[in-house]
């Protein structure tokens, strides 16, 4: 039987080892998570800056926040969660009411926009590792398709053919067990009456007390 035909690979078409895709993988993942430490070190150094603040009761701009936290200048304008924190700092130390409930709304305002965005990027994530199982599904397929093929219907159908007389031996087997424990179960069954019918003959040939007493009293024979 004809092999199949290999797909043509397109003019221009470069095919990608698979070490090499591996590879591509695991320096794209890295990328990934040097960018994430960067940005939650970033963080950190902000809110660092504004704990101090709020500790030393020193009123910082924004620009000056950015410079003590040695981030881009653009930071809290690109994070308004931590911009406004630093506004919520600045109304309590200047214990202006009006102005720290509205820095405290815009908080949880840009926290919920924040959360989102985390939301909508681990959706994201998902996503993509499903269409990548879907990917593995469809290449693992394709490959036990193509082995078949190029082992024969024959060959197919003698594999078919082994595997039904596997699940037939499994069966049987099951049954069998099924059948043993029944039998069990009857003969623990017969066993248990018998036990009890043993115990009412014992009880019925056991002499009573009168008895015991009449043939204690009864004068020997001469």
């Amino acid at each position: 039987m004809t092999r199949p035909a290999a797909p043509r690979k397109k003019p221009g078409q470069a095919t990608i080892p698979a070490a090499r895709v591996e590879v591509l993988d695991a320096g794209r993942a890295a990328a990934v998570q040097r960018r994430r430490a960067d940005s939650e070190q970033c963080r950190q150094r902000v809110l660092d800056v504004l704990a101090a603040m709020r500790k030393s009761r020193q009123v910082l701009s924004d620009a000056e926040i950015t410079r003590r936290a040695a981030v881009n200048p653009q930071y809290l304008q690109r994070h308004r969660d931590l911009k406004a924190e630093a506004e919520t700092v600045r109304a309590h130390l200047a214990q202006d009411g009006p102005r720290a409930a509205s820095a405290a709304t815009a908080r949880k305002e840009a926290a919920l926009e924040v959360e989102n965005r985390m939301l909508l990027e681990q959706n994201a994530a998902l996503q993509r590792t499903l269409h990548e199982v879907q990917n593995e599904l469809r290449t693992l397929r394709a490959r036990e398709l193509g082995a078949r093929l190029r082992d024969g219907l024959d060959a197919r159908s003698m594999r078919d053919t082994e595997i039904e007389e596997l699940r037939e031996q499994r069966d049987t087997a099951l049954a069998a067990g099924r059948q043993a424990e029944t039998a069990m179960q009857a003969l623990r069954n017969v066993n248990q009456r018998l036990m009890v019918e043993n115990s009412r003959l014992i009880a019925a040939s056991a002499p009573g007390p009168a008895q015991t007493a009449s043939a204690a009293s009864k004068p020997p024979g001469p």
